[in-house]
């Protein structure tokens, strides 16, 4: 048995050696980063990212019984996570391999980062040797820097650091894809990266996203915000991310032949659209007041006002469907003087109110000129935010013939009720002669037989 493996292993050193150098045990088109002693601190400690290692040596017939699973699994979470190898045969990786206590092939060690730069943890992995055992390993290790928004917490993530270029997905799954979580370590620095459910239907209508799963880009600051249409693929995602902003890390994900066609380049900005004109009372009650009309923000003032140009372009280029109508409403038109005196805006212009069909309104308080302003009150007014008052009934829309209608109706009604009456009364009086005629004969009756009683008890004494 001894000679026995002496034969394969002097074999196997023979056809390594014969090979030449590009024969190595893991190919250069491996997807498996090949680790060495110079790059293993690069590559591993300093990372900032979960990686699993296999140190090996290329002898070893349980090393070439993983190797078509590792390289499955490399591939996989290619551009997602680190699956390395190092050669402990080789006399310049020994130490490293000692470093860390291999004494026997294959072993393999996960690294987690810590809170300790170039200092991560590293686990002994025991797990099944399958492809899907290991990706899912490293996977599950893969730093989690996405915030699960819910709730108020999506209007906190929206309004905080408003120059930051944010990252939302909107999901319909309630775990973080390692695909989403590796874009978060890559953009650590750069983008704030979030996920929201499918369920939280107040957000997804804010943004516009109708279908998950969506991701929508804000850039931070007056920057237009953009929805990504490319494939869910890391290189293409990657490219797109790095063009809004990028990466304070000069590594790259390991690009593949098609990257080039799935890269989505940053949209360039189009001017804002005129935001559109409203005038006189009958125009405000068909279009904002009447049933079913969305929530209409109304700008009052002599000109279109820059701020609130801005956030219409920006509200306009998402996704329908849209959750406001905005107006511009001149100065000089009757309407707008019928808003003044009815809400009690005051004189000062330029006013900006949002109303609803339901019979409420909310004055915006910021600075007009300004589109973050804006659209951090159109926000609050969409999650139901702020105070608001009742829209007198001088501007609702009223239903033409709807008072004489209601009148004729109450007519018909008190009419039926009447002749009921009579027909009720008539017959309650009909049946109280009749009780009456009943409890008469009856007496007689009764009156009758007392008498014949009494003459027969006189008979008889």
């Amino acid at each position: 048995m001894h000679l026995l493996r002496e034969l394969v292993v002097t074999t196997l050193l023979l056809l390594a050696s014969t090979s030449g150098a590009d024969a190595a045990f893991y190919g250069a088109k491996s997807a498996i980063v090949q680790l060495d002693h110079k790059n293993f601190q690069k590559e591993i400690l300093s990372s900032g990212n979960a990686a699993m290692v296999e140190f090996y040596a290329p002898w070893c017939g349980h090393c070439q019984n993983l190797k078509p699973a590792y390289e499955q699994a490399a591939t996989s979470l290619k551009g997602m996570a680190k699956i390395a190898a190092i050669d402990c045969d080789e006399e310049k990786n020994k130490r490293t391999c000692g470093e860390y206590g291999i004494k026997g092939f294959p072993t393999l060690k996960l690294f987690v980062p810590s809170s300790k730069k170039g200092r991560p943890v590293v686990e002994d992995y025991n797990g099944g040797r399958t492809a899907k055992a290991i990706a899912d390993a490293v996977a599950e290790r893969i730093p989690n820097h996405v915030t699960k928004l819910s709730g108020s917490k999506f209007t906190e993530f929206l309004s905080d650091k408003n120059d930051t270029a944010k990252a939302i997905l909107f999901t319909r799954k309630g775990t973080t894809s390692a695909l989403w979580k590796s874009l978060a370590v890559d953009f650590l620095d750069t983008i704030s990266f979030a996920q929201v459910r499918d369920k939280e239907t107040a957000a997804a209508e804010l943004m516009g996203v109708s279908t998950f799963p969506t991701i929508v880009v804000l850039p931070g600051g007056d920057a237009e915000g953009v929805v990504y249409r490319g494939k869910m693929e890391k290189q293409a995602m990657y490219d797109f991310f790095a063009a809004v902003k990028a990466p304070k890390s000069s590594e790259e994900p390991e690009s593949s032949s098609t990257s080039s066609s799935t890269t989505t380049a940053k949209p360039t900005p189009t001017p804002a659209p005129e935001v559109p004109t409203l005038t006189g009372l009958t125009a405000l009650q068909s279009t904002c007041l009447a049933k079913k009309s969305k929530t209409c923000i109304l700008l009052l003032s002599s000109t279109p006002v820059a701020g609130v140009t801005g956030a219409y372009g920006k509200l306009v280029s998402r996704p329908p469907p849209h959750t406001f109508q905005v107006f511009h409403v001149p100065a000089t038109d009757e309407l707008a003087a019928a808003l003044v005196e009815n809400l009690q805006l005051g004189t000062e212009l330029p006013q900006l109110v949002a109303v609803n069909h339901r019979g409420w309104f909310r004055r915006f308080a910021g600075d007009a000129e300004k589109s973050a302003d804006v659209l951090a009150w159109l926000d609050a007014v969409k999650m139901g935010e702020g105070s608001k008052g009742k829209v007198p009934d001088a501007l609702m829309a009223q239903e033409e013939g709807v008072g004489e209608k209601v009148r004729e109706k109450v007519e018909e009604v008190v009419k039926s009720v009447e002749e009921e009456v009579e027909e009720v009364k008539e017959k309650v009086e009909e049946k109280v002669e009749d009780v009456k005629e009943a409890v008469e004969e009856t007496v007689e009756d009764v009156k009758e037989k007392v008498e014949e009683k009494v003459a027969d008890v006189k008979d008889e004494l």
